[in-house]
């Protein structure tokens, strides 16, 4: 498990990101639950911490597409003139498994 911050550093129902182990990962905290998922979005490359989290949903800011921050999952894959081109498109985010000990935010990589 590796350390990624404080649980005071992501206030109910917000996100934020980290770097962690050569990786952007994001923490979301919904309702007093903690979640961590990919920071980059697979398919553009934007980054979801300054995207719009909603309930459990994010809002990639690049693009659009929306993903459950609880599983990683995919819910909305928004068209673009990209992906069009390339048949290319969004797909699922890495999830982490959370682990709160001594007031600090650890995930699994």
């Amino acid at each position: 498990m590796e350390k990624v911050c404080k649980v005071s550093d992501v206030f109910e129902n917000t996100m934020k990101g980290f770097f962690v182990k050569n990786r952007y990962v994001l923490i979301a905290n919904v309702n007093g639950n903690f979640h961590a998922v990919d920071a980059v979005c697979p398919h553009m490359g934007g980054f979801l911490p300054i995207g719009k989290l909603e309930n459990s949903i994010i809002t990639c800011p690049v693009h659009g597409s929306q993903y459950d921050v609880k599983t990683g999952k995919l819910v909305k894959n928004v068209p673009s003139l990209l992906r069009i081109v390339t048949g290319g498109g969004s797909h699922d985010l890495n999830s982490y498994e959370v682990e709160i000990k001594d007031e600090s935010i650890f995930i699994k990589l």
